[in-house]
């Protein structure tokens, strides 16, 4: 059996069956319209033969011979004196493949890719190549869609560190609604200034998007992203964790900011950009020395390897390797080129003249011709101002306790990362083992007490929705005089009124994460045809079928588990997975 369309006015006059299905088809209508003029005409001039691919049948490809007529328009003024009949329920004019095959091509495109939808169309028996999937891609027409009222944004990476886009997702929808090509201010201010229905935007801590959402959608109120600001309240409590372990390690010299030891581990050490990474990078280092010396301690006492491993938590080949590496610090990277490197000398010379302005510096720069980021100016600025944290010298003078076969000191085997994951989940929630290195990190230190309660009191305002404290903890860490939490204090209060609306409103920037790990997906099985263009159509496209699935499965989620209400009154609907985990 052969499944066929039934169209009006076309009539099958053969069918050969081998290895493809041959069908012969001729019109009957006996007038038909002129394209150019819309008269009906009657009068045949001629007839020609069209050959047509189309979805394949019982197994077979299926090609069609259709007979069709040319006909002369009657309308002396029309510029058209012939035309020919049309076929719009079966295909377009002047193509080769019928509507439906050209759909099922668009299709694979949308959901493979080129190659890999020309691969699978081959199995399937649905002829395209790569190049004419693509060439039906982006004769795709967008659909119109709803003016967005919240919406969200976030970068993606063409190439880290050199070349960023922009995501933006309407949040209410859950779904991406455009593909800007970069992250700069005037890009996203225009596309801001193109939709004015906007109330809500959502973002991280980027200044950039903060200037552009401010010039571009004054009217918009900005949240910041709850997850970023856990993310970097977790930065400053490992900072704090390093400082305070290294104490902990070397309670008779307690020097948390020391670079001891050869001196080529000084000179490994790269200056950084801020002074927030420097203070980040020293309590790091400290406390991977205080680790190193615990080790050597031990290596003098004749232990071997496999019995320092055991007492200090790590691995037999980590600890052979810092023995005979020396102090295990990280050899530099090798710094890639930037657009700000040929204005190096001249930053320099400025700064040296007395002109410490950045956005002075950085409009000398641009009528320079430099075309790079804002924010790459100040990074490199703040890298020619003292350092405010210097590093301090001392002799090391390892410990000469002797080592024991008693199971080791979790202060002295966890590192940072493991020591930095209790602090953020919820005590009911850790494991026996996770619960007794918390108390005893909190007993060993009364930094880490406080720091503690502090970090449990922002965690209850991201749960519950209660901005309204945050002064109050503002004041309390200010009163806590932790320098650990010194920048992200700083941030908060130049950035203040989002944190506060993303610490009171409902919405984040959970849907934009899920969508631009979809998109570095889509971005690197296209390998070189991912230009903007064909990366866009298959962003923001969203089968039928994913989109009733994502609503069955928000319906369940609804019914299990319904939303708990705010102590302000909101509803918590749009929230991060990272978030959820935490809080």
């Amino acid at each position: 059996m052969i499944i066929f369309l039934d169209l009006p006015d076309v009539e099958v006059e053969g069918i050969e069956v081998a290895e493809e299905i041959i069908l012969t088809l001729r019109t009957v209508s006996p007038t038909a319209l002129c394209p150019s003029c819309g008269s009906t005409s009657s009068r045949i001039q001629s007839r020609y033969t069209r050959t047509l691919r189309d979805l394949p049948s019982i197994g077979r490809p299926l090609r069609l011979i259709v007979h069709v007529r040319r006909f002369f328009c009657t309308k002396s003024t029309c510029a058209q004196k012939i035309f020919v009949e049309r076929l719009p329920a079966l295909c377009h004019p002047h193509a080769q493949r019928t509507k439906r095959l050209q759909e099922a091509l668009r299709h694979l495109g949308l959901m493979t890719g080129g190659q890999t939808g020309a691969d699978l169309g081959s199995e399937l028996g649905i002829s395209g190549s790569r190049d004419t999937i693509l060439r039906l891609l982006r004769q795709l027409e967008q659909s119109a869609q709803p003016e967005p009222h919240v919406i969200g944004l976030d970068d993606w990476a063409w190439k880290r560190r050199l070349r960023y886009g922009t995501l933006i997702c309407d949040l209410e929808r859950g779904v991406p609604i455009d593909l800007l090509p970069d992250r700069t201010v005037e890009t996203v201010k225009a596309w801001l200034r193109d939709h004015p229905s906007i109330d809500v935007v959502s973002r991280d801590g980027s200044a950039e998007y903060a200037s552009a959402i401010k010039k571009g959608a004054p009217q918009a109120r900005q949240v910041s992203d709850r997850w970023h600001l856990v993310k970097n309240l977790a930065a400053c409590l490992s900072v704090q964790l390093a400082q305070s372990l290294t104490q902990i390690r070397r309670p008779e010299q307690a020097r948390a900011n020391s670079c001891e030891g050869e001196p080529s581990s000084c000179k490994h050490s790269r200056h950084p950009r801020t002074r927030a990474e420097q203070r980040t990078q020293q309590a790091r280092q400290a406390e991977r020395l205080a680790r190193y010396e615990h080790i050597t301690a031990l290596y003098k006492q004749g232990m071997k390897s496999a019995e320092i491993a055991a007492q200090t938590g790590m691995s037999e080949r980590t600890v052979r390797h810092w023995l005979s590496r020396g102090i295990p610090y990280s050899r530099p990277r090798r710094q890639q080129a930037r657009q700000l490197d040929p204005y190096h000398t001249y930053l320099l010379q400025r700064w040296n003249q007395g002109c410490h302005n950045g956005s002075q510096l950085e409009a000398e720069l641009r009528a320079k011709g430099y075309k790079g980021s804002q924010r790459a100016v100040y990074r490199y600025v703040a890298t020619l101002e003292p350092s405010a944290f210097p590093l301090r010298r001392s002799a090391v003078s390892p410990t000469g306790q002797n080592a024991s076969l008693t199971p080791p000191n979790p202060l002295r085997t966890m590192s940072v990362q493991q020591a930095t994951w209790p602090f953020f989940r919820k005590p009911d929630e850790l494991k026996e083992e996770e619960r007794e290195r918390l108390r005893l990190l909190r007993q060993a230190s009364p930094h880490l007490e406080t720091a503690y309660h502090l970090v449990e009191q922002f965690l209850q305002m991201v749960r519950e929705r209660t901005g309204e404290q945050l002064d109050t903890w503002l004041a309390a860490v200010q009163a806590s005089h932790l320098e650990a939490f010194a920048s992200f204090v700083t941030g908060v209060q130049q950035d203040k009124d989002a944190v506060l609306a993303g610490l009171t409103l409902p919405w984040s920037n959970g849907h934009l994460e899920g969508n631009v790990n979809r998109l570095k997906l889509l971005k690197r099985s296209m390998y070189g045809r991912a230009e903007i263009d064909l990366l866009k159509l298959r962003v923001l496209h969203h089968s039928k079928k994913s989109q009733e699935r994502k609503k069955k499965q928000e319906q369940q989620v609804a019914h299990l588990k319904k939303p708990k209400s705010m102590k302000n009154g909101v509803i918590s609907q749009h929230t991060t997975t990272a978030i959820s985990k935490v809080a």
